[in-house]
């Protein structure tokens, strides 16, 4: 068999654990770096990929993903036609303006050619339309967020001297480009937010659960929940699946001892969603006094790294206010960057911070230090070498 066979013979079923397929992939992505002439990654990278970026969404606008993940799970993995796909579209559009963006999706495997004006879905193109994966709000926050940003950081930095944009109250790549800070932007434009809010679940649903990475046996170390009693406080934990999890390793937990946190916009948006009757949903703003005194953990997933170290020394101290000595911890899953060897993952979302709230992921050592300074000890840091982030465990010092 040759190379290119050997090669196009591999699928995710060859692989017996997602760390193997991982791997892989991280393999292909080095062996396609080591093939591509310098013009075709600068090709990929500033003119294929805009326009593919652009026919996903005309596609996902015109109600197409949704329609045929629905047609697939009645006739699942068959072809479908241009005019099939035509059908599809909530909108009247021209079909040869359809037959081209179909084309780049299939040229860039998207979708898979079978014929002539004939096409079929991939796994990606499926999930573009599922509604519970949230994929197609990844690429609508790319739209909405990152993207446009992205264009304008280069010049933006070039404005401010190449100083590290890591205060937004001084110069902010986001809010000079849409007159607004970042989670501003969100609050006044609900679309925006919601984009964000489904980019942030897509994210939740492909890392590794933080209660695969820390033990959480240790909270229960001759400590028991009671009802009515706060236990673990999730801190701006929007959706509640950070708390969903922890639930689902200890089901003994009783009605109450669950609160989920987040601004009032944020709560509202997911008020219908089914939470156990178990988690308690609470509007709060992090800059605020913790209303919760006394739990056993206070966490948060994400939130530290959209702030500048004088912010999260003013959340932190709202935290330390409600901590009990010797019983409160403070639970932070978020990325522990590493001297050296850090992932595409971990980098993109360090850029990705800067691009689009003058956020930074830190180091152990900054961590510890951030932490110290108000008056916090770190106990352990846990991590997995699947997950992207590790658990920091601190307690007043």
């Amino acid at each position: 068999m040759d190379v290119v066979s050997t090669l196009d013979a591999i699928k995710p079923e060859s692989f017996s654990t997602d760390a193997d397929r991982y791997a892989a992939k991280e393999a292909a992505f080095r062996l396609l770096s080591r093939l591509q002439t310098p013009f075709e990654r600068s090709w990929a990278l500033s003119f294929e990929t805009p326009v593919l970026v652009a026919g996903l969404q005309t596609c996902q606008d015109l109600g197409i993903w949704a329609t045929w993940s629905e047609i697939d799970k009645v006739d699942e993995g068959a072809p479908q036609s241009l005019d099939s796909i035509l059908t599809m579209s909530n909108s009247k559009l021209d079909p040869n303006l359809l037959r081209r963006l179909l084309r780049h999706m299939a040229a860039l495997h998207i979708l898979e050619e079978t014929g002539v004006d004939m096409w079929k879905p991939t796994p990606f193109s499926l999930a573009m339309g599922d509604r519970v994966s949230y994929i197609d709000q990844t690429v609508q926050c790319g739209l909405d967020h990152t993207i446009p940003a992205g264009v304008n950081l280069p010049r933006f930095l070039a404005k401010h001297e190449y100083q590290e944009p890591v205060d937004k109250s001084k110069f902010d790549n986001y809010c000079d480009l849409f007159g607004n800070d970042f989670f501003a932007y969100c609050q006044k434009n609900p679309g925006a937010g919601g984009s964000f809010i489904g980019l942030m679940t897509a994210l939740r649903n492909h890392k590794m659960d933080w209660t695969e990475v820390y033990d959480t046996n240790k909270l229960f170390q001759e400590v028991k929940a009671q009802k009515g009693v706060p236990f673990f406080v999730d801190v701006g934990g929007a959706h509640g699946l950070d708390t969903a999890r922890i639930l689902a390793k200890h089901p003994e937990m009783p009605a109450d001892s669950l609160v989920v946190q987040d601004l009032p916009d944020v709560i509202a948006l997911h008020a219908k969603e089914k939470l156990d009757s178990r988690i308690k949903q609470m509007s709060y703003d992090f800059f605020t006094p913790q209303p919760v005194e006394g739990a056993r953990a206070y966490f948060f997933h994400a939130v530290p790294h959209d702030w500048p170290d004088a912010d999260c020394v003013r959340i932190f101290e709202q935290v330390k206010a409600a901590m009990k000595r010797g019983f409160s911890k403070v639970l932070i899953y978020e990325i522990v960057l590493p001297p050296q060897g850090a992932t595409s993952l971990m980098t993109t979302m360090d850029l990705q911070l800067m691009n689009c709230t003058s956020g930074f992921e830190r180091t152990e050592d900054h961590w510890k230090k951030l932490l110290s300074s108000v008056g916090l000890k770190v106990v352990s840091i846990s991590s997995h070498p699947r997950a992207l982030e590790s658990v920091i465990e601190a307690e007043l010092a």
